[in-house]
C-alpha cells in the first residue's frame, strides 16, 4: 500500500454502536488509501480505544489529550500529531465515499503545489440527499473566485484537505478570538479564498450526517447555548444573520488591507448581503409583535438601516449591531475593537 503525504485527523467525542461502527468504516477507508489516521478522543473512553487498537494494531497514531477537554484543545491535539503535509479533519458523525477518497489521495499525489482540495458535499437530510455546490475557482479575478467561496456550502470548506500552512494560520486566529469559535467556518472561507492556489474535485466524495441539525429548535438552542457560553444570551439570536454577514464582510475587508489591495465590493455586494439581510428581516417579522417593548427600541435603528440594502455601510452597520450590543449588556464586548484594530495581525502567516 502507498503512502500520501497527508492526514486525516479524527476529534473524536462520541462511543455508540453508530458512531463506534461509523468510526471504524472511515479510518480503515482512509488507510486503505495510504492516509495517515490520527485519533484525538477528548471523551477519554478506555474502550473506543482498545476496541479500535484490536481492529487497527498500532498503525492509528493517538493523539495526547485530556479527557473532557473542550473542542478546540481537541482539534488542536490531533493536528499537532499529524504528520502529513496535507490534513482533513473528521468527526465521529462523518461518512465518507469510497470513490471520493480515492480520488482525494490521487489528486494529492499528483499535486503540483496546492495548498489544497475541495469538493462538492453530500448532505444527508430528513428530506433526502443532495448536492452541495462546488466553487469554481478558474477565474483569474480574485473577486470572482472570493465570490465562489462565500456561496458554497460550509463543508466544502471546513472539511476540506488543506495545507499544514492554511490550518496553522487559521488555528492561530481562533486561538486568539475564541468569541468566533462558532463562526469560524466562515472564517476559514476567506483565509482559504486569499491563499489561492485550492483544487477542486469534481466528484461527489463525503457525506456529512446533519442528525445534529435536523430542525430549527435543535439549532437555535445550540446558538442559545453558544452566546450564553461567551457571555451573552438569547437576545443575540435576533441580530444573529447580521453577525454573520458582518463577519464575512470584515474578514475580506481585513484580508484585504493585509494583502494591499482595495476592498472587492463585488464579491460581497451580491449574494452575501441579500441572503442574510432576509433571514434578519424573518427573524423580525416574526418576533416583532412579541418583543419587549425596550428591546425594539434599541433594534430599531438597525432594522430602519437595513431596509435599503444596496446603500449599506459595513462599517455603519457594525456601529448600529454594537450599539445594540452596548444597549443590552452595557458593553459591545470589545467587537469593533476585535475587528477594527486586531484581526489583521493574526490573519498573517
Amino acid at each position: 500500500m502507498n503512502k500520501i503525504n497527508a492526514s486525516v485527523v479524527i476529534p473524536s467525542h462520541r462511543f455508540d454502536v453508530s458512531s463506534m461502527r461509523r468510526l471504524i468504516l472511515t479510518i480503515d477507508l482512509f488507510l486503505t488509501q495510504g492516509f495517515e489516521v490520527v485519533v484525538a478522543d477528548n471523551a477519554g473512553f478506555i474502550e473506543k480505544q482498545q476496541q479500535l487498537q484490536a481492529e487497527f494494531g498500532d498503525t492509528i497514531v493517538y493523539a495526547e489529550t485530556e479527557a473532557d477537554c473542550n473542542a478546540m484543545d481537541n482539534f488542536l491535539a490531533g493536528f499537532a500529531a499529524a504528520s502529513g503535509e496535507y490534513v482533513l479533519f473528521a468527526t465521529d458523525d462523518d461518512t465518507f465515499f469510497p470513490v471520493g477518497v480515492a480520488a482525494l489521495a490521487y489528486a494529492i499525489t499528483n499535486s503540483t503545489g496546492y495548498a489544497g482540495f475541495c469538493a462538492p458535499t453530500v448532505r444527508y437530510a430528513q428530506e433526502g440527499t443532495s448536492v452541495a455546490a462546488v466553487p469554481d475557482l478558474s477565474s483569474e479575478c480574485l473577486s470572482e473566485r472570493l465570490a465562489q467561496w462565500i456561496t458554497c456550502d460550509i463543508a466544502v470548506c471546513f472539511y476540506g484537505c488543506y495545507s499544514q500552512q492554511i490550518w496553522q494560520r487559521y488555528f492561530r486566529f481562533a486561538e486568539q478570538h475564541p468569541i468566533k469559535l462558532a463562526h469560524h467556518d466562515q472564517l476559514l472561507r476567506f483565509v482559504i479564498a486569499d491563499a489561492g492556489q485550492i483544487g477542486c474535485l469534481n466528484t461527489a466524495w463525503f457525506a456529512y450526517d446533519y442528525s445534529n441539525w435536523s430542525n430549527s429548535d435543535t439549532a437555535q438552542n445550540a446558538l442559545i447555548y453558544y452566546y450564553t457560553k461567551v457571555g451573552f444570551d438569547d437576545r443575540m439570536l435576533y441580530v444573529h444573520s447580521v453577525l454573520e454577514g458582518l463577519e464575512g464582510a470584515l474578514c475580506q475587508i481585513k484580508l484585504d488591507e493585509v494583502a494591499g489591495r482595495e476592498f472587492q465590493y463585488e464579491a460581497i455586494n451580491g449574494c452575501w448581503w441579500g441572503s442574510w439581510r432576509v433571514a434578519f428581516g424573518q427573524m423580525i417579522d416574526n418576533n416583532r409583535d412579541t418583543m419587549n417593548p425596550e428591546l425594539w427600541q434599541l433594534l430599531e435603528p438597525l432594522v430602519n438601516y437595513l431596509t435599503n440594502p444596496e446603500d449599506a455601510n459595513v462599517y455603519q452597520v457594525l456601529q448600529l449591531l454594537s450599539d445594540f450590543m452596548t444597549g443590552i449588556y452595557g458593553s459591545d464586548k470589545g467587537l469593533q475593537d476585535f475587528w477594527l484594530n486586531q484581526a489583521a495581525d493574526s490573519l498573517r502567516i
